[in-house]
């Protein structure tokens, strides 16, 4: 292969050439030079070549405004071929090196390979597929791929469960293993050198039948299932064993010592110091190191979606962990400690503002509860959670009060539609993290059973979908904050728009999945959206999500503060596009949300 086979064959889409086309592209090019200022193609005319940038900078804008910007490896303007006129002008900023391709010879490679065609001609839903896959492949995580099968996985060793304590033993001491499967009458069951540890403590007889001590009801996965997934089943159920199937059959025991073990060589795992954390300091330290972690995450490509998931689960190891560090038993007994916002989505990555709470069993009376609460607030903020603005936090009395106050909160919300319905929404997202998990379970219940149909509520609830403009021109040119260094805002312009609008649709059909992606797939299912429509505004606002992701890590390792602004101009141009592209489907969902609510009737 030559030099310039070598380097068109890296630039999408010509990768998708075979072998004898792409030594056709390489005998058709001709290489060129421009001087800053030239203007290589002009509006409302036809180019009879694309160009393919090997140095240099090329501006592409309308009626003097920027549309876009090309450097080294980018190629242009397709569209312009494929339609025979150019909506645009394109000069060139920094003087230009680039291969100029025969309109001829593109237009053939469009008609011969359908795959370098649908480059251009798929939907949206594809192209963010598409060219987020080519940027996360990059540095693919390999443990983002690993499964189950690729890590050592413990034989099983099975005893009935009438074999006495100390038979049970003698078999865990000569197979030189830390568990034994416990076959019961209707299920398998597992006893570990805890659950010994434990039977000593309590004085059990060690001619007592192992099946006493034994845990059921395991739960299990296959070899074919994801490293990722096992952690994520393990933290979530705050489980060390899985039993691993194949074919239905029990082949052995995942630990999770293994897991980590394995994922550690890849990244800063902190499950480990979580679970290990005695007190409030090594608490603190492993919540910090959250940090390092999400930054190793982000640079080798793992995907948003994974990572929101990781991360929601590890935070909520913290906050439970917390809680029964501070909270005596009596208040972990009568109380359920909520996160809501971003948090009580998953969908929260590095720390932001608190929004929390407690809910007190009705007739629960804590002496002392206001300076557990303090102690609680400052803690998460000496973590790295910052306070709230709005001071929806668990040391406001407003948020922590019994069940039948925060019934009668909503009462007034939905019944007497009462402002400020933004706090609504806030609690529509809550999630147990500690306590009583069914205290919420209750007041969410009587959330949905007094929502009635009406328009005026779900109307006014859905209007803050519409507060921020999209920072979008008619021109497809992105509207920059010029007071801002000319950056934006991306959380108004395109996250909160999605979030409070999916959060207005789920809560009009009482759907209980508080995670945006999750509310979507349920709204489709109920066929407000079709599935392709669906896949665009999940797939744009994980990209979204991502690139905030991006900017704020670059301000974290120059130990600035981190908020929600990006500078378009630091993009690469699949960046650029895809933010576009995310930016025209969050207008199509406004249109959407317009048009269901009646948005347009009220003021």
């Amino acid at each position: 292969m030559s030099v310039l086979e070598h380097f068109i064959s890296g630039i999408p889409p010509f990768d998708r050439l075979r072998k004898h086309e792409l030594e056709a592209v390489a005998d058709a090019m001709d290489i060129a030079y421009f001087k800053k200022g030239e203007l290589l193609i002009r509006h409302a005319t036809s180019p009879n070549a694309l160009y393919i940038i090997i140095k240099g900078i090329v501006q592409e804008s309308y009626d003097d405004e920027m549309v876009s910007v090309y450097v080294s490896q980018d190629s242009f303007d397709a569209i312009s071929l494929l339609e025979n006129n150019s909506k645009n002008d394109f000069t060139v900023q920094e003087e230009l090196i680039c291969y100029l391709l025969p309109k001829d010879t593109f237009l053939t490679l469009i008609q011969n390979n359908r795959h370098f065609e649908e480059f251009y001609y798929q939907d949206l839903s594809k192209r963010l597929n598409n060219l987020i896959e080519q940027r996360n492949n990059k540095e693919l995580a390999s443990f983002m791929v690993a499964k189950i099968k690729q890590v050592y996985i413990h034989p099983p060793i099975f005893v009935e469960a009438t074999t006495s304590v100390y038979d049970a033993v003698q078999t865990m001491t000569h197979r030189k293993t830390n568990f034994v499967l416990i076959k019961g009458d209707n299920d398998i069951g597992i006893v570990t050198d805890k659950d010994l540890r434990d039977m000593v403590l309590q004085r059990y007889s060690i001619d007592d039948a192992v099946g006493n001590i034994a845990t059921y009801k395991l739960i299990g996965l296959c070899t074919n299932d994801l490293l990722l997934h096992a952690l994520l089943v393990m933290l979530r159920n705050s489980i060390k064993h899985l039993l691993i199937r194949k074919d239905n059959q029990i082949i052995g025991v995942l630990e999770q010592i293994d897991l980590l073990s394995y994922l550690s060589n890849h990244t800063r795992l902190v499950a480990v110091q979580i679970d290990k954390a005695q007190n409030k300091e090594q608490l603190k330290v492993a919540s910090q190191n959250m940090t390092n972690m999400i930054r190793a995450f982000q640079a080798n490509g793992m995907k948003i979606k994974y990572m929101m998931q990781l991360i929601n689960e590890l935070n909520q190891q913290v906050f439970k962990k917390l809680y029964a560090f501070i909270a005596p038993p009596a208040l972990l007994e009568n109380s359920c400690l909520i996160v809501m916002g971003s948090e009580g989505r998953g969908e929260q990555i590095l720390k932001t503002d608190q929004d929390n709470a407690i809910i007190l069993r009705d007739g629960f009376i804590y002496e002392g509860l206001e300076k557990i609460t303090q102690e609680l607030a400052e803690t998460l903020i000496d973590f790295g959670y910052p306070p709230c603005p709005g001071k929806i936090m668990l040391n406001n009395p407003r948020w922590c009060q019994p069940l039948k106050g925060f019934k009668a909160q909503i009462f007034q919300w939905v019944v007497e539609f009462q402002e400020p319905l933004l706090d609504l929404a806030i609690f529509c997202d809550a999630k147990a993290v500690a306590g009583d998990a069914t205290l919420l379970e209750d007041a969410k219940r009587y959330l949905y059973e007094h929502l009635q149909d009406n328009q005026a509520f779900f109307s006014h609830f859905a209007k803050p979908t519409l507060s921020f403009e999209t920072p979008l021109s008619l021109f497809a040119t992105f509207v920059v904050d010029k007071s801002h260094e000319n950056q934006l805002e991306l959380k108004k312009g395109g996250i909160f728009p999605i979030v409070q609008g999916i959060r207005s649709l789920a809560l009009e059909h009482k759907i209980t999945q508080t995670n945006t992606i999750e509310r979507i797939k349920a709204i489709t299912e109920k066929g407000i959206f079709d599935k392709t429509f669906a896949t665009d505004l999940i797939e744009a606002l994980g990209f979204m999500i991502s690139l905030r992701l991006q900017f704020e890590l670059e301000k974290v390792k120059y130990e600035e503060p981190y908020d929600n602004y990006i500078k378009p101009s630091q993009l690469n141009k699949l960046e650029r596009d895809l933010l576009k592209d995310s930016f025209k489907i969050v207008n199509d969902f406004k249109k959407i949300v317009i048009y269901h609510f009646k948005l347009d009737r009220i003021t």
